[in-house]
């Protein structure tokens, strides 16, 4: 009887690192498992796309991810492999024997270190909506084979991968609509903004709770919500909440002052980063205390 791995093969409730994923994201990275399909991720900025990457790639084993970040003038094949030509045509002029073999100046980026590795890799290509349009269909292009292959024009080599199994996350900020085409071959999640409950959890996973009460840590996420709440044009995101909570514990600030004292009292510029949305803060109050 043919082996076949467990579906179940991302945890959901796992030790081996910090990365909180709901119930439906570990299910969806399990289907792209299962299917051998990119999974693409959408989500506002700051909800853990990037990062999933390395959550799949510790719970799976499989070493550090690869990452490679797109550009609005990048080619699907950049994620191959770059050549440095200008290095070459200067190493020629001044007579370097290093001219002589093109291989000098190749340079493997994430997916061609994937194809080129012998064991199974988390290949993240990240913020995929900046690239030209005819980008995601010509990725697929590549990895839409059993065992994707890529030749080196510079140098005539041809390589092809040592094995089947590969993950490949993508991530998109939405700023551009991706074509259907592609989509049709991917599995695809968005991220919800987490709860205050998911909130709070993240908070007490990453800071020291000999350091911070459970009490500081609502009062907090509580004051963060309500941060999220006003027109902003840019409202923070959880990596600016750890940010933010951070510089509060380094300043000392007690529990009944992150209930308590006014926005503009405690640290406004870690949650705010457009002059309109710190001015919008400005305007803010005191909280009642909480109800002990």
């Amino acid at each position: 009887m043919t082996h076949r791995p467990s579906f179940q093969r991302y945890q959901l409730d796992s030790s081996s690192d910090q990365y909180i994923a709901s119930f439906r994201l570990a299910t969806a990275v399990n289907t792209a498992l299962a299917a051998q399909q990119p999974l693409v991720v959408t989500g506002e900025p700051g909800t853990g796309k990037t990062t999933l990457a390395d959550s799949i790639a510790l719970r799976l084993g499989w070493g550090k991810p690869l990452k490679f970040v797109t550009r609005s003038d990048h080619l699907a094949r950049d994620c191959l492999y770059t050549f440095d030509s200008l290095r070459r045509l200067y190493d020629a002029q001044v007579h370097d024997e290093r001219a002589k073999d093109p291989a000098v100046y190749v340079r493997y980026e994430a997916l061609g270190e994937a194809i080129l590795s012998p064991t199974p890799c988390v290949v993240v290509i990240d913020e995929i909506d900046k690239a030209p349009r005819d980008f995601p269909n010509d990725l697929l292009g590549i990895l839409d084979k059993e065992k994707p292959s890529f030749s080196v024009r510079e140098t005539g080599e041809t390589h092809t991968a040592q094995h089947c199994e590969r993950f490949v996350l993508i991530t998109s900020n939405s700023e551009r609509q991706l074509p259907e085409a592609f989509l049709r071959r991917c599995v695809y999640h968005h991220i919800e903004f987490p709860s205050r409950q998911e909130l709070e959890r993240i908070v007490s996973t990453k800071f020291d709770a000999t350091k911070i009460s459970e009490r500081f840590v609502g009062a907090a996420v509580g004051r963060f919500e309500d941060v999220r709440k006003l027109r902003l044009e840019k409202r923070p995101s959880t990596g600016e909440l750890l940010v933010w909570i951070k510089v509060l514990l380094a300043a000392g600030v007690s529990d009944k002052d992150v209930e308590t004292k006014p926005l503009a009292d405690l640290h406004p510029g870690t949650l705010a980063k457009l002059k309109g949305d710190l001015e919008e803060l400005l305007k803010e109050g005191s909280c009642p205390p909480v109800a002990s």
